[in-house]
């Protein structure tokens, strides 16, 4: 019976010693998701902090430099067209580019596929700067490709 009673003993011992070990596990725990807590807020804020210096960078470059936002809005139109990365910077610095593939119309939602025309981005009187295609702004283009008319377009609602 003694030897049961101190192996018992012994037991609750090391139960003890178990269950002291599994709470200083609960507090390592706590303690690093807590730091992992203060790391992630840190470092949002730091983010939060660039972000806001790259905006106001942003913000003195389109004041600096007006057509600067022209040009980064005619990008996003030529890769949305259908144009790749390195020809978008051609047509940006007014080259002429002969092209073949798949142009995109997000008014119209439809694709034409155009053989060895040749586009270029060009600035009106007004410094607006626009894409032609074959010498005629890509708006008017796609619509001589799809077949329509100004008074079409406006009466299906495509309005310009």
């Amino acid at each position: 019976m003694s030897r049961l009673e101190k192996e018992n003993a012994q037991l609750r011992r090391d139960v003890d010693e178990l269950n002291g070990q599994i709470e200083r596990l609960h507090t390592d725990m706590q303690k690093l998701k807590d730091k992992h807590a203060r790391e992630l807020s840190r470092n949002h804020e730091q983010r939060q902090q660039e972000v806001g210096n790259l905006k106001r960078i942003l913000d003195k470059v389109y004041r600096w430099f007006p057509s600067f936002k022209r040009f980064l809005n005619m990008e996003h139109k030529c890769l949305a067209y259908g144009f790749n990365a390195e020809q978008t910077d051609k047509l940006l610095h007014g080259q002429t580019i002969n092209y073949s593939g798949w142009l995109h119309s997000n008014k119209y939602r439809r694709n034409v596929l155009v053989d060895n025309v040749t586009a270029q981005v060009i600035r009106n009187e007004k410094r607006n700067l626009i894409l032609q295609i074959n010498e005629t702004p890509i708006t008017q283009w796609f619509m001589e490709q799809f077949g329509l008319s100004q008074s079409q377009t406006r009466k299906k609602g495509f309005g310009l």
